[in-house]
């Protein structure tokens, strides 16, 4: 009896240490937070990242009152100004049915752009999307300034060649040919690299702004509102279309009515034509 004892034991305590053999680590809470948003994960991807030159573009698409929404981009924009960004674009359309739309387009520093976006989705305001994209410019921009360096050091060249005595003039025109072709170029990629820099340097941030028609009550009554704007339109239209015919047709009634007056001399001219032969007929019988 007591071997059969002894194996059971040994049988539980064996799976016992092939169960605790096979748990696995429960990661902590903290280790499946993602990060806080594209832009630090783009810059923690490599130790080398803050080396990287990366364009990041925002774009948010906010609701609010129509009647807030020229006050609320006014706001923005004063909030972006005082941040010291650039303003690019600004738009703001009064549609027929009483909705109001608008966008901005902006470019703000790093630095400022929580402030900024906070003050973009401040109330009356209401979020309905917001999208983040990212691109990296570090291979364009470091071609750019290779470039450069290389147009730079042959203009250098070409100018010290310039200066050598002894040169022909034939020569010295193909010199200076060249020397302004390198220059027009130098000033070419100079443009693009700061334009590099400018978008990697600074955050695009696009706003758009739906502007509601606020309504009395759970009707709508939009609809009714614009077919009236179409029929009043439409009648004015229609007079303004008459009122185009008589001006074309107007230079023209003169000669009209010389025409109908000649037209009717000559029919009554024959008519009584037609009455004197008839009744010269009835005589003669």
């Amino acid at each position: 009896m007591r071997h059969p004892a002894r194996l059971c034991t040994v049988l539980v305590l064996s799976l016992l240490a092939l169960t605790a053999c096979k748990r696995q680590p429960q990661p902590m809470p903290g280790a499946l937070a993602a990060p806080a948003g594209m832009r630090s994960m783009a810059m923690a991807a490599a130790p080398a990242a803050a080396n990287r030159r990366i364009a990041f573009s925002e774009s948010f698409v906010i609701e609010l009152p129509a009647s807030a929404v020229e006050a609320t981009q006014q706001k923005t924009l004063e909030a972006c100004l005082a941040a010291g960004c650039s303003v690019l674009n600004t738009r703001l359309d009064r549609l027929r049915d009483g909705s109001v739309e608008g966008s901005i387009s902006v470019r703000i520093a790093p630095d400022k752009y929580q402030a900024f976006a906070d003050a973009v989705t401040a109330p009356p305001a209401r979020l309905v999307s917001h999208a983040e994209t990212a691109e990296d410019k570090t291979i364009p921009l470091l071609d750019i300034e290779k470039r450069l360096d290389a147009q730079i050091a042959l203009r250098d060249r070409l100018s010290a060649m310039l200066k050598q005595t002894g040169t022909s003039v034939g020569d010295l025109v193909a010199v200076e040919k060249q020397l302004a072709d390198v220059q027009g170029a130098i000033e070419s990629e100079t443009a693009q690299r700061d334009y590099l820099r400018t978008i990697t340097d600074t955050v695009a941030v696009d706003v758009s702004y739906n502007g509601l028609v606020q309504q009395a009550g759970p009707v709508d009554l939009s609809p009714l509102r614009i077919a009236f704007d179409q029929f009043v339109q439409t009648v004015i239209g229609s007079f303004g279309d008459m009122i185009s015919w008589v001006a074309y047709a107007l230079p023209w009634l003169p000669l009209a009515a010389l025409g109908g007056w000649g037209a009717f001399w000559i029919i009554r001219r024959l008519k009584r034509a037609v009455v004197d032969s008839t009744g010269a007929s009835h005589k003669m019988d």
